[in-house]
């Protein structure tokens, strides 16, 4: 999905002849700490709440602060993932879309970007997860998908992390089964390492722990 097509249309651009107290308005009612800047149709940057929210600035307009604004960005027509990159980056929870020349055409906020994302990884879907550590050289995500798929099961998303200062890899797959026994099992037999797993075999592991707990205190009484 292009960044232009998570553009929230509701909040408006500041200009430079704005005053810093409509701003502040402006963010607390958007609930942000980030506005853009724009002059015809220009993207000059984004101005922070902290930056205007001096008392004695109230009436001063924001064009008084655009001298040292950030300019974190992306072009219309790249794919949404680079907004994250960008947003972490810079530590913002805002981001203007931009397309030829620096014509500013909108904002993705924050929020729209995780709820898409959340969307794309299908976190709100009922299913299990497996986290694996494998090394670089023996990663097949073919191979992982036979092994998920011989069990019935389907992979809904999966996510990769480099390890720092090694050569594993954290591999995360959300699958379309609370109870993924059966896939853990399968999974051990090719002698996969599995970090972690949620699901509800894990929940059940919980109980019985509980359970057994429960039964020592009592004839401990």
């Amino acid at each position: 999905m292009k960044a232009s097509e998570l553009i929230n249309t509701n909040i408006l651009p500041l200009r430079k002849s704005d005053k810093a107290g409509t701003a502040l308005h402006w963010m607390n009612e958007y609930k942000l700490n980030y506005l853009p800047v724009v002059e015809h149709q220009k993207y000059l940057g984004l101005v922070s709440f902290s930056e205007l929210s001096s008392p004695d600035d109230a009436d001063k307009n924001v064009g008084k602060f655009t001298k040292n604004l950030i300019r974190p960005h992306i072009l219309s027509d790249e794919h949404y993932y680079y907004a994250l990159k960008i947003m972490a980056d810079f530590k913002v929870t805002v981001l203007p879309v931009v397309s030829g020349n620096d014509v500013y055409s909108g904002l993705i906020t924050q929020d729209i970007l995780l709820n898409h994302l959340s969307e794309t990884l299908s976190v709100q879907n009922p299913g299990g997860i497996i986290i694996l550590d494998i090394n670089q050289h023996d990663f097949s995500l073919g191979e992982i998908v036979r092994i998920v798929e011989s069990n019935d099961t389907k992979i809904l998303s999966t996510g990769i992390k480099t390890m720092p200062d090694s050569t594993l890899i954290e591999v995360t797959l959300k699958l379309n089964r609370i109870n993924i026994e059966a896939v853990i099992q399968t999974f051990n037999r090719f002698h996969y390492e599995i970090k972690a797993y949620y699901g509800e075999n894990a929940n059940d592991e919980d109980l019985l722990r509980d359970r057994y707990d429960s039964l020592m205190t009592y004839l401990n009484i």
